[in-house]
């Protein structure tokens, strides 16, 4: 079901990608572990008093942390480990189909012996397998920096958990920035559905989180069930983990199914 061949290819032409937003996540990650203080937690949630507390519930960041891990889930995987990563996301999904199709290269592709089916396979398991290469990463630095830096504060099964949670949801907006360009032949409507969609929801999360009388519209989002103070400190939810997976795994076969069917501009 997958082509090796177009699978090695697909990840010579965009391994720079991942490098880039690898890089950039890294030094926030590194930045964001430098400035705990175990001995002056005050003086960190002091800073969050200098902006409008609204502006602070939007962006997830909360002043009930006690230790480094939660410090990490709030302030780090709040919002940048979403946003920045949403961005990939919008990037990679309409460059992998709906900009070849576009311009006319992805007919090259179908000039191989590969099905419709199988390339499209091949190109979605790379999408989500450079999310899950993006968080393995991310996850190995946060460990090997919090050791080199704060011996021993950081809650590796905590940690782990979260960043498990976390790229399951970017697993999600991959996939559903990769279903519109397999749907679309053009990447300008492409990206309007594929970036927009999940701004969207982003924004239905930050709102619904800054007021009690728009709760609702978080909970219609994607991240409505995303809570990273609540997996570090009670645990992840294995329902909200396979309901993602499942959502996921969804889109992959609809992605699959619209491209195979539908008729190119080749």
């Amino acid at each position: 079901m997958c082509s090796p061949t177009l699978f090695f290819t697909t990840t010579r032409k965009n391994w720079s990608l991942l490098l880039i937003f690898f890089s950039v996540l890294s030094f926030y990650m590194v930045v964001m572990i430098a400035m705990y203080d175990p001995q002056d937690m005050q003086a960190i949630t002091s800073m969050l008093d200098l902006f409008p507390k609204d502006l602070m519930q939007m962006m997830g960041f909360s002043q009930m942390i006690t230790d480094l891990t939660q410090y990490l889930a709030s302030w780090l995987y709040g919002l940048l480990m979403l946003g920045f990563p949403m961005v990939y996301c919008i990037i990679l999904g309409n460059r992998l189909v709906a900009k070849p199709v576009d311009s006319g290269s992805f007919a090259y592709l179908l000039s191989t012996p590969n099905s419709r089916s199988k390339i499209i396979a091949t190109l979605g398991l790379y999408a989500l397998l450079s999310v899950g290469v993006l968080f393995v990463g991310l996850f190995g630095m946060g460990v090997l920096f919090s050791r080199l830096l704060l011996p021993n504060l950081l809650d590796i099964g905590a940690f782990l958990n979260l960043n498990i949670t976390t790229m399951l949801v970017n697993m999600l907006v991959m996939m559903i920035v990769f279903f519109f360009s397999c749907l679309f032949n053009d990447s300008r409507r492409s990206s309007s559905f594929g970036a927009g969609l999940p701004i969207m929801f982003l924004l239905m999360n930050m709102l619904g989180g800054a007021s009690d009388q728009a709760a609702i519209l978080k909970k219609a989002s994607i991240y409505g069930l995303y809570d990273p103070l609540t997996i570090v400190g009670q645990g992840p939810s294995p329902a909200v983990d396979l309901l993602y997976l499942a959502l996921i795994l969804g889109l992959f076969g609809l992605s699959v199914l619209v491209f195979r069917r539908k008729r190119l501009p080749l």
